[in-house]
């Protein structure tokens, strides 16, 4: 490999030589945004000790939800669930809304149209 590392090295591009006299830049403002992220930071986490050491916080009530009362029957015993009845399947019918006419319910469906493939015009 002596012979194709001289050749790369007669022929090859040269490498480009740096100054170490070159000297990285430093921003003027660098020392003074330093510090007043940290007192930024430092504000941040005080104002949450604080509100996290308060006496004065308030636990909020976890909302309790209320079955209908249709639905709940309280406290049930095993062999109750083993008894079969009549009202098992009553209770598909329980918040059953009847409308006696369309014209009470809106008219939101006026300005539908019926996209896709149909023979003939469909009016709703």
């Amino acid at each position: 490999m002596g012979f194709l590392d001289r050749f790369k090295q007669a022929f090859g591009s040269k490498s480009e030589t740096t100054d170490s006299n070159e000297t990285e830049y430093r921003d003027p403002l660098e020392e003074q945004m330093k510090k007043e992220h940290a007192s930024r930071q430092q504000s941040v986490i005080d104002e949450a000790m604080a509100e996290l050491e308060g006496e004065n916080q308030q636990l909020r009530p976890e909302p309790v939800s209320d079955s209908p009362p249709d639905y709940d029957v309280g406290a049930v015993e095993a062999e109750d669930l083993l008894v079969e009845e009549e009202t098992e399947s009553a209770h598909s019918l329980l918040n059953l809304i009847e409308h006696e006419s369309v014209e009470e319910m809106g008219d939101h469906l006026e300005s539908v149209t019926i996209l896709g493939d149909l023979p003939e015009e469909v009016e709703l």
